[in-house]
């Protein structure tokens, strides 16, 4: 009976000293912070604006483009990490979470929304230059240029994505739905309309890749 009751103790205190060198992985995730979460989605807003910025002063050249794609292409991975970065601790926060909504943090989620549009709406015009410049490009530029371009398009599809759902889960999080429903209803508008144009605009530019890659290579 001693040594069943020595065991015991043995294995308990095994699972015990197994939880506190775990971690804390069965711990509950903290709470977000409204205050915390406004100024993450400002930076990404100002963040979003610089790739913006970037991606619509390219000017390609049939012997670069191939380089210029690739900065382009690693600009836009390191932005969509840091969307995801918030993404990951809304979606961590949301069941332990109540809040209440601002328009300093509904008015970044549009925002954010927008230029993911206008993301994808720049990327179809570098995609126009490169049609251009197609007749005195080389077939190796051309094709890691598209590539790159396929990249840039899934990429900003997944920045989309992420951004539409972190605001559904924001409103899942808020207690004060009814006083802020004109401003929800609008915000969910012009998400509705943005993704639509994300989606319009990347299936024509990922066509008329695909439709350089038949012509060219």
């Amino acid at each position: 009976m001693k040594k069943q009751q020595s065991a015991g103790r043995v294995l308990l205190a095994f699972f015990f000293g197994f939880l506190m060198l775990s971690g804390g992985g069965f711990k509950a995730q903290a709470a977000l912070n409204p205050a915390n979460f406004t100024d993450d989605l400002n930076q990404l807003v100002l963040d979003g604006n610089l790739l913006l910025a970037s991606m619509e002063s390219v000017t390609l050249k049939s012997l670069t483009m191939t380089s210029q794609l690739a900065t382009l292409e690693n600009s836009t991975q390191i932005y969509l990490n840091s969307v995801g970065d918030v993404y990951k601790m809304v979606s961590a926060s949301k069941d332990n979470t109540t809040m209440s909504l601002t328009n300093e943090m509904l008015v970044p989620l549009q925002t954010l929304s927008t230029i993911t549009a206008s993301l994808t709406q720049s990327l179809g015009g570098l995609a126009g230059q490169i049609a251009v410049l197609s007749s005195f490009t080389s077939l190796s530029t051309l094709e890691s240029s598209l590539t790159s371009m396929l990249r840039l398009s899934d990429d900003i599809g997944v920045m989309a994505d992420r951004i539409l759902e972190m605001s559904d889960q924001i409103l899942i999080m808020a207690d004060n739905i009814g006083i802020m429903a004109d401003r929800i209803l609008a915000t969910q508008i012009i998400q509705g309309d943005n993704l639509q144009v994300i989606v319009d605009a990347s299936l024509a530019t990922q066509k008329n890749i695909l439709m350089m890659f038949s012509m060219f290579l």
